[in-house]
């Protein structure tokens, strides 16, 4: 697997209309992948680019008002279940006639090979395939086996660009079948301004109004989790690390962000474990920096996979100690000496205990974490002109060829 530095983005003639690109995701509701393109569109000219995007869930997303803010066009196209796939394949493609897209960027893993046959069909000439994921986080039973296995021939025969957060998302979609000699290239997250500047170093809880208002005692260690309430972010564990720590000196509280289907099973299990006046569930949050900053003293991040966790980057960038579970990519760590591994194998007990060693090291260097981070690539400005380089290239190339070798990595930084 070899890695080639991208050429970038060239700034020739502006062209008399943006080239239009339609990004298909779930839905727009705050997550890393929803974050980071969000933040893209502060950085984009628009007089060269127009990012529009449509989601397959039942609804848009809380974040669909602030896309639209920005100038975009946010179209749904739900996907209602597999009894839906022919209507919705239809739907799809009137979507992109309509729209005169360059570009149809598709971020729903394995399902791309779907998205991207539309596309095709509509005439798109620009097809990208997205991985963000080491894994689509099902099981491996033959429907599922069979499934995957034609989404990859799906895609070696309709993507003409295969982009992927981190080498290992990359193996998680295109390593398992031949393609075509296009590499897959390596686009890593930026960080929005909200970490790339803000708080320096020192005491992070200033007056400490942050933590009374969620219910933090000043003087009481918390612990911090971003993520959505899904089966991937692995809370079952967190909670049982969580009891495991009940008896820690100084004792751990847990400040739990975000929201989603397993939220409430979540909290009966918090109850059930005698975790009440310890978990802090605070929902969606439109502040998380703010939060790493003044209301965590360590982070933990137990997932059972991850592409390249943004939050993890996030994490870092507020000069948090993080404890993450040993799947977790090391392509996210940017500060060695703040972030730890360990195996989900290792019992609650390890973990609690680990946490409680990280917290008593006090916060990392979040400034020398913030230039570590500009220096690999994870800003906005470099995410975008990789993305946009990668765009180009791939409109003015010929089609991907039949397929054959193996896919090769190129990084785009």
């Amino acid at each position: 697997m070899r890695f080639i530095p991208a050429k970038p983005v060239s700034e020739g003639s502006r062209r008399s209309r943006p080239r239009r690109v339609l990004h298909v995701l779930g839905s727009l509701d705050r997550g890393g992948v929803e974050t980071w393109l969000l933040d893209l569109l502060t950085r984009l000219d628009r007089a060269e680019w127009q990012f529009d995007f449509s989601t397959l869930g039942p609804t848009c997303g809380r974040y669909a008002a602030v896309a639209r803010a920005r100038g975009c066009q946010v179209i749904p196209c739900p996907l209602g279940g597999l009894s839906g796939v022919s209507s919705f394949a239809w739907r799809l493609y009137r979507i992109l006639r309509r729209g005169g897209y360059q570009l149809v960027h598709s971020h729903v893993h394995h399902f791309s090979g779907l998205v991207l046959a539309v596309a095709r069909a509509a005439g798109v000439p620009g097809r990208v395939a997205h991985s963000h994921n080491t894994h689509d986080g099902e099981g491996a039973g033959w429907r599922r086996r069979l499934y995957r296995t034609a989404a990859g021939v799906a895609l070696g025969s309709t993507a003409t660009l295969d982009l992927a957060c981190s080498s290992e998302a990359a193996r998680g979609l295109f390593g398992f079948r031949p393609a075509g000699d296009c590499p897959v290239h390596i686009v890593p997250y930026g960080l929005g301004e909200a970490f790339t500047a803000g708080a320096e170093d020192g005491n992070p809880h200033h007056d400490g109004a942050l933590r009374r208002s969620l219910g933090l005692a000043e003087g009481t260690v918390v612990a911090g989790h971003v993520g959505r309430f899904e089966r991937q972010k692995n809370h079952d564990f967190l909670l049982r690390v969580a009891a495991a720590a009940k008896s820690a000196r100084p004792p751990l509280r847990w400040l739990l962000v975000g929201d989603g289907a397993r939220r409430p099973e979540m909290e009966r299990q918090a109850a059930g474990l005698g975790l009440d006046g310890l978990v802090v569930f605070c929902g969606r949050r439109e502040d998380v920096s703010r939060l790493m900053w003044e209301a965590m003293d360590v982070f933990v991040l137990p997932s059972l996979h991850e592409g390249l966790p943004l939050v993890l980057l996030e994490a870092q960038a507020a000069g948090l100690r993080s404890l993450v579970s040993a799947v977790v990519t090391r392509e996210a760590v940017v500060m060695p000496d703040a972030v730890e591994y360990l195996p989900l194998a290792a019992s609650p007990d390890a973990w609690a205990e680990r946490l409680a060693a990280l917290a008593a090291r006090g916060r990392s260097s979040a400034s020398e974490a913030r230039r570590r981070l500009a220096a690999r690539g994870f800003t906005i400005e470099a995410s975008l002109a990789a993305l946009l380089g990668a765009y180009s290239a791939a409109l003015e190339r010929p089609a991907k060829a039949p397929a054959g070798a193996p896919p090769r990595m190129e990084k785009c930084c």
